[in-house]
């Protein structure tokens, strides 16, 4: 092979291997994570779980009752098997490209909890990120931002 076809061939091959995207039957979404965060696990549950370096989770829970998007955060919580993660420090509504959501964040000692909530007919979605105070603000800034990539696919 010379030299002009295989550049192109390494820079697909590269592109491929770099990519972060998560394309989970178990979760049922395509999901790109912020650079750093790379998949970890993946369980089928239920609920179905994907946890990701630097604190990062993103749950798909199955089943009756689905919480409406303004329901309590607790009640959204324990919908999902998930503890309290401390004192709510804030819930807001909003719109991300895969549909209405609620925001909360949480804080215990010295780590904070983003939590969002996207409601589906059949399941709901979780997207959690806790960290230390001090990494907090830019790791929820990178979570939320990727959040634009975050698409059911059933």
């Amino acid at each position: 092979m010379n030299r002009s076809a295989l550049l192109p061939w390494l820079l697909l091959c590269c592109a491929l291997a770099c990519s972060r995207k998560l394309e989970s039957h178990t979760l049922g979404l395509q999901y790109e994570p912020p650079s750093g965060m790379a998949l970890r696990t993946e369980e089928p549950g239920p609920p179905a779980v994907a946890r990701f370096d630097g604190g990062l989770e993103v749950r798909s829970v199955a089943g009756q009752g689905v919480p409406k998007v303004d329901s309590p955060p607790e009640d959204v919580l324990g919908a999902a098997g998930v503890p309290v993660p401390g004192r709510r420090l804030n819930a807001t509504q909003g719109t991300l490209p895969a549909g209405p959501v609620a925001r909360y964040e949480f804080q215990q000692g010295t780590s904070r909890t983003l939590v969002y909530f996207l409601p589906l007919e059949d399941r709901f979605v979780l997207v959690l990120y806790t960290a230390p105070e001090r990494d907090y603000g830019p790791g929820s800034a990178r979570v939320e931002r990727s959040l634009s990539t975050l698409k059911p696919t059933r």
